[in-house]
């Protein structure tokens, strides 16, 4: 597996976890803990900009909250830059909430590559289609 793919397969496996983890409550928190490095940081769509102990906060606290219906689908994935050891990726994230409603954000993030796998480093989210108001 080249480190692009590694990236690619980390990008889908962790929002298969978010979508577990948000939607039904079900995962392994550690496994978060292990894929965000330690001076991971992101910037939500509003603006927000959260270190990883304010992700990991929000993660812990959105357990089980958006109801076993959400899905998340990961699209449009495409390496923007390597320079290794740092590999910079390009997706859409889509999200169906509770009631038919669906969003999307496209997101750049920037991981390290390790021999363990890909480390998330950075996130930023901008909306495609936010939420209604």
């Amino acid at each position: 597996m080249t480190e692009a793919e590694a990236c690619a397969a980390e990008v889908v496996a962790l929002h298969a976890l978010f979508e577990s983890w948000l939607g039904a409550g079900q995962g392994d928190a550690a496994r978060f803990e292990a894929a965000f490095d330690p001076g991971f940081a992101m910037v939500m769509p509003d603006g927000r900009k959260l270190d990883r102990a304010g992700v990991l906060d929000m993660l812990a606290r959105g357990r089980g909250l958006r109801g076993a219906g959400f899905r998340i689908a990961v699209e449009d994935l495409a390496v923007l830059h390597a320079a290794p050891p740092l590999l910079l990726m390009h997706y859409v994230e889509r999200q169906w909430l509770t009631g038919g409603v669906e969003t999307a954000r496209r997101a750049a993030a920037l991981f390290r590559l390790a021999p363990g796998g890909p480390r998330w480093v950075f996130v930023q989210e901008t909306w495609v289609t936010p939420p209604p108001a």
